[in-house]
Protein backbone atom coordinates (compact mmCIF):
# COMPACT_ATOMS: atom_id res chain seq x y z
CA UNK A 1 0.00 0.00 0.00
CA UNK A 2 3.19 2.67 0.73
CA UNK A 3 3.97 2.02 -2.72
CA UNK A 4 0.63 2.51 -4.15
CA UNK A 5 0.63 5.86 -1.81
CA UNK A 6 4.22 6.73 -3.30
CA UNK A 7 3.06 6.85 -6.67
CA UNK A 8 -0.11 8.66 -6.13
CA UNK A 9 2.00 10.85 -4.13
CA UNK A 10 4.02 11.95 -7.60
CA UNK A 11 0.53 13.30 -9.17
CA UNK A 12 0.44 15.77 -6.66
CA UNK A 13 3.52 17.80 -7.69
CA UNK A 14 3.59 20.62 -9.27
CA UNK A 15 3.58 20.66 -13.33
CA UNK A 16 4.81 23.88 -13.27
CA UNK A 17 7.31 25.99 -11.62
CA UNK A 18 5.01 28.13 -9.67
CA UNK A 19 6.31 30.21 -6.15
CA UNK A 20 3.77 27.43 -4.19
CA UNK A 21 3.59 23.90 -5.70
CA UNK A 22 -0.07 21.97 -5.36
CA UNK A 23 1.40 20.44 -2.97
CA UNK A 24 1.96 23.35 -0.37
CA UNK A 25 -1.25 24.12 -1.36
CA UNK A 26 -3.25 20.91 -0.28
CA UNK A 27 -0.62 21.01 2.93
CA UNK A 28 -1.64 24.62 3.43
CA UNK A 29 -5.23 24.05 3.26
CA UNK A 30 -5.14 20.85 4.56
CA UNK A 31 -7.80 19.49 2.63
CA UNK A 32 -6.86 16.79 -0.57
CA UNK A 33 -9.66 17.34 -3.21
CA UNK A 34 -9.96 14.28 -5.42
CA UNK A 35 -12.69 13.98 -8.18
CA UNK A 36 -14.35 10.95 -8.37
CA UNK A 37 -17.74 9.68 -10.60
CA UNK A 38 -18.69 7.29 -7.94
CA UNK A 39 -20.13 5.44 -10.74
CA UNK A 40 -17.11 2.82 -11.39
CA UNK A 41 -17.60 -0.34 -9.45
CA UNK A 42 -15.16 -1.23 -7.60
CA UNK A 43 -13.34 1.66 -7.97
CA UNK A 44 -15.61 4.21 -6.64
CA UNK A 45 -19.02 3.92 -5.89
CA UNK A 46 -21.85 6.29 -4.41
CA UNK A 47 -23.72 4.54 -1.61
CA UNK A 48 -27.54 5.90 -2.15
CA UNK A 49 -28.22 4.87 1.43
CA UNK A 50 -25.18 7.02 3.60
CA UNK A 51 -24.31 9.59 0.20
CA UNK A 52 -20.52 8.73 1.37
CA UNK A 53 -18.23 7.41 -1.52
CA UNK A 54 -16.62 3.63 -1.40
CA UNK A 55 -14.53 1.36 -3.10
CA UNK A 56 -10.48 0.68 -3.79
CA UNK A 57 -9.95 4.18 -5.60
CA UNK A 58 -11.60 5.93 -2.61
CA UNK A 59 -9.49 3.47 0.37
CA UNK A 60 -6.17 4.53 -1.62
CA UNK A 61 -7.39 8.55 -1.49
CA UNK A 62 -8.03 8.24 2.01
CA UNK A 63 -4.87 6.20 3.11
CA UNK A 64 -3.13 8.87 1.16
CA UNK A 65 -4.72 11.87 2.75
CA UNK A 66 -4.51 9.95 5.99
CA UNK A 67 -0.12 9.82 5.03
CA UNK A 68 -0.35 13.30 4.43
CA UNK A 69 -2.00 14.63 7.87
CA UNK A 70 -4.65 16.55 5.37
CA UNK A 71 -8.58 15.58 5.19
CA UNK A 72 -10.11 14.19 2.07
CA UNK A 73 -13.22 15.98 0.12
CA UNK A 74 -14.02 14.07 -2.26
CA UNK A 75 -15.80 16.51 -5.44
CA UNK A 76 -18.32 14.73 -7.51
CA UNK A 77 -17.35 14.83 -11.48
CA UNK A 78 -18.07 12.94 -14.47
CA UNK A 79 -16.01 10.88 -16.89
CA UNK A 80 -16.54 13.87 -19.95
CA UNK A 81 -14.66 16.43 -17.84
CA UNK A 82 -12.54 14.77 -15.19
CA UNK A 83 -9.18 15.94 -16.83
CA UNK A 84 -10.64 19.19 -16.99
CA UNK A 85 -11.67 19.17 -13.15
CA UNK A 86 -8.13 19.01 -12.95
CA UNK A 87 -6.62 21.75 -15.15
CA UNK A 88 -9.40 23.91 -13.90
CA UNK A 89 -8.32 23.24 -10.12
CA UNK A 90 -11.57 22.11 -8.94
CA UNK A 91 -9.85 18.96 -7.43
CA UNK A 92 -6.19 17.74 -7.03
CA UNK A 93 -6.45 14.43 -8.13
CA UNK A 94 -8.37 12.10 -9.98
CA UNK A 95 -7.87 8.49 -10.17
CA UNK A 96 -8.18 5.43 -12.30
CA UNK A 97 -8.04 8.04 -15.55
CA UNK A 98 -7.13 6.29 -18.76
CA UNK A 99 -3.95 7.61 -19.95
CA UNK A 100 -4.39 9.07 -23.90
CA UNK A 101 -2.21 11.05 -25.84
CA UNK A 102 -4.76 13.88 -25.69
CA UNK A 103 -5.08 14.06 -21.82
CA UNK A 104 -1.85 13.94 -21.88
CA UNK A 105 -1.21 17.02 -23.26
CA UNK A 106 -2.95 19.07 -20.50
CA UNK A 107 -2.37 16.76 -17.05
CA UNK A 108 0.35 14.58 -15.29
CA UNK A 109 0.07 11.15 -15.17
CA UNK A 110 1.53 9.02 -12.65
CA UNK A 111 2.68 5.26 -13.76
CA UNK A 112 -0.24 2.47 -12.68
CA UNK A 113 -1.18 1.46 -9.44
CA UNK A 114 -3.53 -1.00 -10.24
CA UNK A 115 -3.37 -2.39 -13.58
CA UNK A 116 -6.45 -4.45 -15.53
CA UNK A 117 -7.42 -5.60 -18.78
CA UNK A 118 -10.26 -5.91 -21.10
CA UNK A 119 -10.89 -9.37 -22.32
CA UNK A 120 -13.24 -10.44 -24.64
CA UNK A 121 -16.32 -12.78 -23.12
CA UNK A 122 -18.10 -15.28 -25.08
CA UNK A 123 -20.17 -18.52 -23.83
CA UNK A 124 -17.94 -21.74 -23.33
CA UNK A 125 -19.62 -23.38 -25.93
CA UNK A 126 -18.81 -20.89 -28.40
CA UNK A 127 -15.24 -20.51 -27.52
CA UNK A 128 -13.79 -22.49 -30.53
CA UNK A 129 -15.45 -19.97 -32.75
CA UNK A 130 -13.42 -17.48 -31.94
CA UNK A 131 -9.30 -17.93 -32.37
CA UNK A 132 -8.41 -14.24 -33.78
CA UNK A 133 -9.29 -10.66 -33.23
CA UNK A 134 -10.92 -10.72 -37.12
CA UNK A 135 -13.40 -13.64 -35.87
CA UNK A 136 -14.80 -11.14 -32.84
CA UNK A 137 -15.78 -8.56 -35.53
Amino acid sequence: MKKILLVVLFALLPFSLNAESNLDKILSAGVLKVGTTGDWDPMTMKDPATNKYKGFDIDVMNELAKDMGVKVEFVPTEWKTIVSGITSARYDISTSVTKTPKRAEVAGFTDTYYKYGTVPLVLKKNLKKFSTWDSLN
